[in-house]
Protein backbone atom coordinates (compact mmCIF):
# COMPACT_ATOMS: atom_id res chain seq x y z
CA UNK A 1 0.00 0.00 0.00
CA UNK A 2 2.67 2.26 0.85
CA UNK A 3 4.48 1.19 -2.30
CA UNK A 4 1.25 2.15 -4.55
CA UNK A 5 1.14 5.79 -2.76
CA UNK A 6 4.62 6.54 -3.17
CA UNK A 7 4.68 5.48 -7.02
CA UNK A 8 1.30 7.21 -7.41
CA UNK A 9 3.33 10.63 -5.81
CA UNK A 10 6.07 10.83 -7.98
CA UNK A 11 4.42 9.80 -10.95
CA UNK A 12 1.90 13.32 -10.08
CA UNK A 13 5.39 15.07 -9.46
CA UNK A 14 6.75 13.95 -12.76
CA UNK A 15 3.86 15.03 -14.52
CA UNK A 16 3.70 18.36 -12.67
CA UNK A 17 7.62 18.87 -13.60
CA UNK A 18 6.95 18.07 -17.59
CA UNK A 19 4.34 20.51 -18.01
CA UNK A 20 5.42 23.47 -16.09
CA UNK A 21 6.97 24.58 -19.84
CA UNK A 22 4.15 24.26 -21.86
CA UNK A 23 2.68 26.61 -18.82
CA UNK A 24 5.14 28.84 -18.91
CA UNK A 25 4.51 28.65 -22.95
CA UNK A 26 0.69 29.30 -22.33
CA UNK A 27 1.87 32.62 -20.00
CA UNK A 28 -0.26 35.27 -21.78
CA UNK A 29 1.51 37.84 -22.98
CA UNK A 30 0.38 41.36 -21.60
CA UNK A 31 -0.92 43.61 -24.58
CA UNK A 32 1.02 47.25 -24.57
CA UNK A 33 -0.96 49.92 -26.02
CA UNK A 34 0.95 53.26 -28.40
CA UNK A 35 -0.20 55.17 -31.16
CA UNK A 36 0.21 55.56 -34.18
CA UNK A 37 1.98 58.69 -35.97
CA UNK A 38 3.25 60.08 -32.84
CA UNK A 39 6.87 60.29 -33.64
CA UNK A 40 9.43 59.85 -32.60
CA UNK A 41 7.77 58.28 -29.75
CA UNK A 42 5.41 55.97 -30.96
CA UNK A 43 5.48 55.50 -34.52
CA UNK A 44 5.06 52.43 -37.53
CA UNK A 45 8.16 52.21 -39.77
CA UNK A 46 8.54 49.08 -42.04
CA UNK A 47 5.10 47.23 -40.27
CA UNK A 48 7.37 47.02 -36.98
CA UNK A 49 6.25 49.22 -33.97
CA UNK A 50 9.49 51.92 -33.08
CA UNK A 51 10.00 54.78 -31.34
CA UNK A 52 11.65 55.89 -27.82
CA UNK A 53 8.55 54.77 -25.59
CA UNK A 54 8.16 51.67 -27.59
CA UNK A 55 11.94 50.70 -27.05
CA UNK A 56 12.07 51.45 -23.11
CA UNK A 57 8.79 48.86 -23.52
CA UNK A 58 10.89 46.67 -24.85
CA UNK A 59 13.69 46.83 -22.06
CA UNK A 60 11.71 46.78 -19.47
CA UNK A 61 9.85 43.70 -20.28
CA UNK A 62 13.39 42.09 -20.89
CA UNK A 63 14.12 42.75 -17.52
CA UNK A 64 10.85 41.41 -16.35
CA UNK A 65 11.45 38.35 -18.28
CA UNK A 66 7.32 38.66 -19.58
CA UNK A 67 6.11 37.97 -23.03
CA UNK A 68 4.13 41.10 -24.32
CA UNK A 69 2.86 42.53 -27.61
CA UNK A 70 1.79 45.88 -28.79
CA UNK A 71 -1.26 47.19 -30.16
CA UNK A 72 -0.51 50.01 -32.28
CA UNK A 73 -3.68 52.01 -33.26
CA UNK A 74 -5.37 55.61 -33.46
CA UNK A 75 -4.60 57.09 -29.59
CA UNK A 76 -8.36 57.52 -28.53
CA UNK A 77 -8.56 53.94 -29.14
CA UNK A 78 -5.58 52.85 -26.91
CA UNK A 79 -6.62 55.10 -24.15
CA UNK A 80 -10.22 53.11 -24.30
CA UNK A 81 -9.21 50.16 -24.22
CA UNK A 82 -6.65 50.64 -21.51
CA UNK A 83 -9.93 52.69 -19.54
CA UNK A 84 -11.77 49.05 -20.29
CA UNK A 85 -9.67 46.78 -20.27
CA UNK A 86 -8.95 45.54 -23.30
CA UNK A 87 -5.32 46.01 -22.45
CA UNK A 88 -3.30 45.53 -19.55
CA UNK A 89 -0.90 49.16 -20.14
CA UNK A 90 0.17 51.97 -22.23
CA UNK A 91 3.81 53.47 -22.89
CA UNK A 92 4.38 57.05 -22.89
CA UNK A 93 1.24 58.80 -21.63
CA UNK A 94 1.44 62.04 -20.36
CA UNK A 95 0.39 62.54 -16.45
CA UNK A 96 -2.12 64.95 -15.84
CA UNK A 97 -5.53 65.06 -13.65
CA UNK A 98 -7.84 63.81 -16.00
CA UNK A 99 -6.12 60.83 -16.43
CA UNK A 100 -5.34 60.03 -13.02
CA UNK A 101 -8.98 59.25 -12.21
CA UNK A 102 -9.06 56.41 -14.53
CA UNK A 103 -5.06 54.97 -14.27
CA UNK A 104 -2.32 54.49 -12.03
CA UNK A 105 0.91 55.66 -13.32
CA UNK A 106 4.24 54.84 -13.25
CA UNK A 107 7.65 56.87 -11.98
CA UNK A 108 7.59 59.41 -15.23
CA UNK A 109 10.86 58.31 -17.42
CA UNK A 110 10.96 61.92 -18.90
CA UNK A 111 8.96 65.07 -20.17
CA UNK A 112 7.56 66.19 -22.99
CA UNK A 113 6.48 70.03 -24.18
CA UNK A 114 3.75 70.85 -25.97
CA UNK A 115 4.11 74.11 -28.20
CA UNK A 116 2.44 76.09 -31.04
CA UNK A 117 4.13 75.55 -34.46
CA UNK A 118 3.53 77.81 -37.75
CA UNK A 119 4.84 77.96 -40.66
CA UNK A 120 8.40 80.04 -41.02
CA UNK A 121 7.58 82.33 -43.42
CA UNK A 122 4.25 83.45 -41.92
CA UNK A 123 4.82 87.58 -41.21
CA UNK A 124 1.33 88.01 -39.91
CA UNK A 125 1.18 86.29 -37.06
CA UNK A 126 3.64 87.19 -34.69
CA UNK A 127 1.97 86.99 -31.16
CA UNK A 128 -0.44 84.20 -29.65
CA UNK A 129 -3.57 86.59 -30.23
CA UNK A 130 -3.01 86.98 -33.85
CA UNK A 131 -4.39 83.03 -33.56
CA UNK A 132 -7.88 84.62 -32.19
CA UNK A 133 -10.61 83.58 -34.54
CA UNK A 134 -7.58 81.23 -36.82
CA UNK A 135 -7.91 77.36 -37.57
CA UNK A 136 -5.36 75.47 -35.52
CA UNK A 137 -5.17 71.91 -35.35
CA UNK A 138 -5.53 70.96 -31.05
CA UNK A 139 -3.89 68.77 -28.99
CA UNK A 140 -6.57 66.97 -27.06
CA UNK A 141 -5.71 66.55 -23.35
CA UNK A 142 -2.44 68.31 -23.57
CA UNK A 143 -1.29 71.25 -21.15
CA UNK A 144 -1.94 74.23 -23.66
CA UNK A 145 -5.41 73.50 -24.94
CA UNK A 146 -5.93 72.61 -20.62
CA UNK A 147 -4.16 75.99 -19.56
CA UNK A 148 -6.59 78.27 -22.59
CA UNK A 149 -9.58 76.31 -20.86
CA UNK A 150 -8.67 77.29 -17.25
CA UNK A 151 -8.04 81.31 -18.73
CA UNK A 152 -11.38 80.79 -20.54
CA UNK A 153 -9.46 81.97 -23.87
CA UNK A 154 -10.18 78.26 -25.66
CA UNK A 155 -12.91 79.26 -28.13
CA UNK A 156 -10.97 82.18 -28.75
CA UNK A 157 -9.33 79.46 -31.20
CA UNK A 158 -10.98 77.74 -33.85
CA UNK A 159 -9.59 74.64 -32.53
CA UNK A 160 -10.03 71.54 -35.10
CA UNK A 161 -9.36 67.58 -34.39
CA UNK A 162 -6.76 65.50 -36.83
CA UNK A 163 -6.56 62.18 -36.90
CA UNK A 164 -2.57 62.21 -36.44
CA UNK A 165 0.30 64.92 -35.84
CA UNK A 166 1.64 63.96 -39.21
CA UNK A 167 -2.10 65.20 -40.57
CA UNK A 168 -1.80 68.31 -38.68
CA UNK A 169 1.42 69.23 -39.78
CA UNK A 170 0.13 68.42 -43.38
CA UNK A 171 -2.42 70.85 -43.18
CA UNK A 172 -0.14 73.35 -41.96
CA UNK A 173 2.02 73.11 -45.19
CA UNK A 174 -1.06 73.40 -47.32
CA UNK A 175 -2.02 76.47 -45.18
CA UNK A 176 -5.37 75.12 -44.40
CA UNK A 177 -4.50 75.47 -40.58
CA UNK A 178 -2.69 78.65 -39.37
CA UNK A 179 -1.09 76.62 -36.56
CA UNK A 180 -0.67 73.10 -35.05
CA UNK A 181 -0.52 72.10 -31.46
CA UNK A 182 2.08 69.29 -30.39
CA UNK A 183 4.90 68.01 -28.84
CA UNK A 184 8.38 70.33 -29.54
CA UNK A 185 9.92 66.62 -30.52
CA UNK A 186 7.04 65.52 -32.48
CA UNK A 187 6.26 68.69 -34.12
CA UNK A 188 10.64 69.08 -35.47
CA UNK A 189 10.57 65.36 -36.23
CA UNK A 190 7.84 65.44 -38.82
CA UNK A 191 8.63 68.85 -39.87
CA UNK A 192 12.11 67.31 -41.56
CA UNK A 193 10.48 64.75 -42.51
CA UNK A 194 8.03 66.25 -44.61
CA UNK A 195 10.36 68.98 -45.98
CA UNK A 196 8.20 72.18 -43.79
CA UNK A 197 9.60 75.03 -42.05
CA UNK A 198 8.24 75.97 -39.69
CA UNK A 199 9.33 78.03 -36.12
CA UNK A 200 7.46 77.91 -32.50
CA UNK A 201 4.92 80.93 -31.95
CA UNK A 202 4.52 80.23 -28.53
CA UNK A 203 6.40 77.82 -25.97
CA UNK A 204 3.76 77.91 -22.68
CA UNK A 205 3.87 74.35 -21.20
CA UNK A 206 6.40 73.81 -18.33
CA UNK A 207 6.86 70.31 -19.21
CA UNK A 208 4.21 67.05 -18.63
CA UNK A 209 5.82 63.68 -16.92
CA UNK A 210 5.41 60.79 -18.95
CA UNK A 211 5.46 57.67 -17.58
CA UNK A 212 3.50 53.89 -17.82
CA UNK A 213 -0.26 53.95 -17.56
CA UNK A 214 -1.88 50.80 -15.94
CA UNK A 215 -6.03 50.61 -15.13
CA UNK A 216 -6.82 51.63 -11.77
CA UNK A 217 -6.48 49.52 -9.20
CA UNK A 218 -3.47 46.85 -10.96
CA UNK A 219 -0.55 46.83 -8.54
CA UNK A 220 0.78 44.17 -8.95
CA UNK A 221 2.14 45.10 -12.70
CA UNK A 222 2.25 48.88 -11.27
CA UNK A 223 5.16 47.29 -8.89
CA UNK A 224 6.33 45.59 -11.27
CA UNK A 225 7.25 47.84 -13.99
CA UNK A 226 7.95 50.76 -11.44
CA UNK A 227 10.91 48.26 -10.23
CA UNK A 228 12.20 47.92 -13.54
CA UNK A 229 12.15 50.88 -14.70
CA UNK A 230 14.08 52.00 -11.44
CA UNK A 231 16.44 49.81 -12.28
CA UNK A 232 16.39 50.34 -16.21
CA UNK A 233 16.75 54.27 -14.77
CA UNK A 234 19.94 53.87 -12.54
CA UNK A 235 21.83 51.74 -14.60
CA UNK A 236 21.94 54.51 -17.41
CA UNK A 237 19.74 52.36 -19.52
CA UNK A 238 17.17 54.98 -20.52
CA UNK A 239 19.61 57.29 -20.77
CA UNK A 240 21.30 56.30 -23.62
CA UNK A 241 18.07 55.17 -25.54
CA UNK A 242 17.30 58.52 -25.23
CA UNK A 243 20.50 60.07 -26.37
CA UNK A 244 19.89 57.64 -29.90
CA UNK A 245 16.65 59.23 -30.46
CA UNK A 246 17.62 62.74 -29.03
CA UNK A 247 20.66 63.42 -29.51
CA UNK A 248 19.95 67.13 -30.40
CA UNK A 249 18.61 67.27 -26.63
CA UNK A 250 20.79 66.47 -23.64
CA UNK A 251 20.23 65.48 -20.57
CA UNK A 252 19.11 67.80 -18.16
CA UNK A 253 19.11 67.10 -14.03
CA UNK A 254 16.41 70.17 -13.14
CA UNK A 255 14.35 71.04 -10.18
CA UNK A 256 11.91 69.64 -11.40
CA UNK A 257 13.17 66.43 -12.24
CA UNK A 258 14.28 66.14 -8.54
CA UNK A 259 10.63 66.56 -7.60
CA UNK A 260 9.40 63.34 -9.45
CA UNK A 261 12.36 61.21 -8.49
CA UNK A 262 14.86 62.03 -10.54
CA UNK A 263 13.39 61.44 -13.82
CA UNK A 264 16.35 63.08 -15.86
CA UNK A 265 15.05 63.77 -19.20
CA UNK A 266 13.38 66.56 -21.70
CA UNK A 267 12.45 66.79 -25.68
Amino acid sequence: MHYFAYKTQLLVALLLFLSLPALAQHTPAARCGVATGFPPYQFSAGGETTGFDADVARLIFKRLGMPFQFRQQAWDLVFNELRFGDIELIAGMEINALRTKFFDFTRPYYYRYDVIFILEDNQQITKLEDLHNQFVSGDRHSYIETHWKELGTLYDFRIIATPSKERSMQLLKEGKIQAAIMPKAVGLYLAQQMGIEVKILDNPDPGSPVAFAVKRGNHQLLAQIDEALEALISEGEIQRLYEKWFPEHPQRHDEKADEVQGAPLTS
